[in-house]
């Protein structure tokens, strides 16, 4: 319980969304890092925009070689390359965010409000959102990782009402 209960109050502290640190630590090799490297394992894991950024990596890097990898052990699960598979399989690198869909309809929505007016964000969203799993969706492959990353600062904890 310690183990979840360390990495929660992390998550929190540092704003690290619960999607994008299951998918970032399931391309993260565990077993052939260097007790050296943890911490810039931690770096990619965190979102870039972290606030006491510093003592946050800190304390992933920590918790990544001082509790997740010996848990690990404990359960013989020490090939990387089976975890991370298993752990993609159930982590998607796409979620459908309102802040995505907030951009779909400005870049849709012609300007009279009748008809549409581009809808090429509108198919690679739909294809990424049917598709989660996937690393590339054939697209823009700069705009797929953008959709894919760190929610923008001024969206996050963004809600709507049941009437959006």
């Amino acid at each position: 319980m310690d183990l979840f209960s360390d990495v929660l109050g992390m998550l929190e502290d540092t704003a690290c969304d619960f999607n994008h640190f299951f998918y970032r630590l399931s391309n993260t090799p565990i077993f052939s890092l260097r007790s050296d490297e943890y911490r810039r394992a931690a770096e990619h894991i965190l979102p870039a925009e972290t606030e006491n950024k510093t003592d946050g990596v800190v304390k992933m890097a920590e918790w990544l070689e001082k509790s997740y990898r010996p848990r690990l052990e404990r359960e013989g699960n020490t090939n990387d390359l089976d975890r991370q598979q298993r752990m993609r399989k159930v982590n998607p690198k796409f979620i459908l965010r309102q802040w995505i869909l907030e951009e779909v309809i400005k870049n849709t929505q012609s300007e009279k409000g009748v008809g549409v007016k581009d809808k090429n964000m509108l198919e690679m969203v739909l294809r990424m959102a049917l598709e989660p799993f996937e690393e590339e969706w054939r697209g823009d492959r700069a705009e797929e990782e953008r959709l894919c990353g760190d929610v923008p600062k001024v969206e996050r904890g963004f809600q709507c009402s049941c009437s959006s």
